[in-house]
């Protein structure tokens, strides 16, 4: 596991899987990078012990796997990205990232923003 740069997450932003662990209302309000995904840091320990479906279900898109290098953990400001990596880690994640700058750093840096941000809504 190692942290990624505004620079490399800018030019491969495409080929990653970017996973917003900020609350859905922030992202609403405050804008989400393309093509991230929003998975509360708060719901994260659950979101990992659900199947398949019902994980695609609740959050969007596939279930996030332990091997998968493509996996970059963003929030707005570091924090939670350090949180998220401890719950990760704790369940046999390895390869994932940490965009310790994350939004803040993006926005700083000129980063494109979808805004107001439209995080997935879960499915009842």
């Amino acid at each position: 596991m190692t942290d990624i740069a505004y620079e490399e997450l800018s030019q491969a932003a495409s080929e990653l899987l970017l996973v917003d662990v900020r609350l859905r209302e922030e992202v609403r309000e405050q804008g989400q990078l393309p093509g991230s995904h929003v998975l509360p840091v708060q719901e994260l320990e659950e979101a990992l012990g659900m199947s398949e479906a019902d994980f695609e279900k609740k959050y969007g898109f596939a279930k996030i796997r332990p091997g998968d290098e493509r996996l970059v953990i963003t929030c707005r400001s570091g924090r939670r990205v350090g949180i998220a990596d401890e719950a990760l880690k704790a369940n046999g994640f390895s390869k994932h990232r940490l965009y310790r700058g994350s939004f803040l750093d993006w926005t700083a840096k000129g980063g494109p923003v979808e805004k107001p941000g439209k995080p997935y809504e879960p499915k009842e």
